[in-house]
């Protein structure tokens, strides 16, 4: 296996993933853009049905910006998080701004050039990291470079992949994201021309959309461009199954340094949820099989902004229980239909089923958390679940962040989280990792030269007695009063010796 390079600087930290639309306002007036609907902040309930012809577009801008993300570097201080996953924030004709049209411009409601560098510039001295979303798998149908290669301009015809007929290949068939030829030597300049320009603006780490396939031609040129400018940047692949699978080997000869670690966040929902220790167990058998340098820089999300609401998975209605038949947030089987998908109906079902806020659901989602945190890899919050933000997928995943309205007891919990984990850097950052899972109890251990975690939760609404035995043990952390002698009901202990 090629020995590969992974920068230091990112193992350990604690990551927030930010929709740059929904997270914060702050600065100017909002620039007028023809054709926009813009919706008040306080308006939570997504507009989920259709527009008068009957496409889901689902349209509307919250006007969240890179100011406003500034103006909050004391709130991720709090959190001890150091660092930030900003969505797409390129010019494009929507606000997730994944069909990107010119991705060397930043989207006016988002902000310029030097609020991107002032953000950058702002969090280094924190020592807070950024890290941006970058599209290279496809276009929006109405950017330039796609309307000039319809014209029959032979230069950008090129950079896009076409069928027998002559006509685009759309992504999964989306008529909106043509698909890109990631081979074409011209369109590869393009790119790298992209990466340097956020690299020398101040970003640390670019996240790859659909990194996982990728050729292995672009990837490389990405990473050695990036490296180029900035030795330690780090590249984060989007994949969604283990990167065992596929006989894909970006992680192993160093086409990418990470991966969002998609089916770890199945793993904790699916114990946390339903006990399925066997399927956990798994996971961790699958993931021990990465480079060790890999796995302590995997992004372990329990929600983004592509599934479900981690509360809306770990107690809410039409989650996939059984893993055979995919992960845990695969639900919209019961609205495909011979004749295609029902949207309305599952986009009516996720608003009638979107709340997904009681103690137990909160109690639940606080054991999912603390298996993020103690685990290997970079835990990374989705905006607002430390909040209390439920809601199932796309559009209902996508509330603007509630400020002023946050369920500040959850909010103090990750925050006394936070504080250990960067307190148990010495440990927690690079430290081998062991589990031993039942349908009831899960035990972590984490050790390294400087000492040894152990991490016990129940997750039962019974109280468990503890029979191991941890000498001069130190009980760090803990959930709802448990002890090192009784877990509590969704009790925890963390102890360090």
């Amino acid at each position: 296996m090629k020995k590969i390079y992974i920068p230091k600087r990112f193992k350990g930290r604690i990551g927030y993933q930010i929709f740059v639309d929904r997270f914060c306002r702050d600065g100017p007036e909002i620039p007028f853009v023809e054709g926009r609907r813009i919706k008040f902040w306080d308006d939570f309930i997504p507009d989920w049905q259709p527009d008068q012809d009957g496409e889901y577009r689902n349209e509307y801008y919250y006007c969240g910006n890179l100011e406003g993300i500034t103006e909050k570097l004391d709130y991720f201080s709090e959190l001890s998080i150091n660092l930030l996953y900003l969505s797409p924030i390129s010019k494009t004709n929507t606000n997730h701004h994944y069909d990107v049209g010119a991705q060397g411009e930043i989207d006016s409601y988002i902000g310029n050039w030097d609020n991107f560098s002032e953000l950058c510039n702002k969090a280094h001295e924190r020592d807070i990291l950024i890290a941006v979303d970058l599209v290279f798998n496809h276009m929006g149908a109405k950017s330039e470079f796609f309307q000039r290669a319809l014209a029959g301009d032979e230069k950008y015809r090129n950079w896009f992949e076409w069928d027998e007929n002559g006509n685009p290949v759309y992504w999964y068939g989306f008529k909106d994201m043509p698909q890109c030829n990631k081979l074409d030597e011209s369109y590869q300049e393009y790119v790298c021309k992209i990466v340097e320009k956020y690299i020398s603006h101040g970003a640390d780490c670019i996240r790859l959309d659909l990194g996982e396939i990728l050729p292995k031609e672009i990837l490389l040129k990405i990473k050695e461009t990036a490296r180029k400018i900035n030795p330690e940047v780090l590249i984060v692949s989007e994949m969604w199954d283990f990167a065992l699978f596929r006989n894909n080997p970006q992680i192993y000869d160093g086409q990418v340094d990470s991966v969002m670690n998609y089916p770890f966040s199945d793993a904790i929902i699916r114990w946390v949820r339903y006990g399925n220790y066997l399927h956990f167990n798994e996971c961790i058998k699958n993931l021990s099989k990465y480079p060790s340098e890999v796995q302590d820089v995997l992004w372990n999300s329990i929600d983004t902004h592509d599934t479900p609401r981690a509360l809306n998975m770990i107690a809410g209605k039409g989650m996939l229980e059984d893993p055979f038949k995919g992960h845990v947030w695969d639900i919209e089987g019961p609205w495909r239909k011979s004749n295609g998908f029902d949207t309305y109906a599952f986009r009516q079902w996720e608003l009638e089923n979107d709340y997904c806020l009681n103690d137990e659901a909160i109690k639940k989602l606080k054991l999912a958390v603390l298996i993020q945190y103690m685990s290997k890899g970079i835990p990374m919050i989705f905006y607002g679940t430390e909040v209390g933000i439920s809601g199932n997928k796309d559009p209902f995943n996508r509330k603007p962040y509630p400020w002023g309205r946050e369920i500040i007891g959850l909010k103090q919990f990750y925050a006394r989280l936070g504080k250990i984990r960067i307190a148990c850097k010495d440990i927690l950052a690079d430290g081998d990792m062991y589990t031993y899972a039942n349908d009831k109890i899960l035990e972590i251990v984490r050790r390294s030269e400087a000492g040894i975690i152990v991490v016990l939760l129940n997750r039962t609404n019974s109280s468990y007695e503890i029979s191991a035995n941890y000498p001069n043990s130190q009980v760090i952390f803990r959930i709802d009063g448990s002890t090192s002698k009784i877990l509590q009901p969704y009790g925890a202990i963390v102890c360090r010796f």
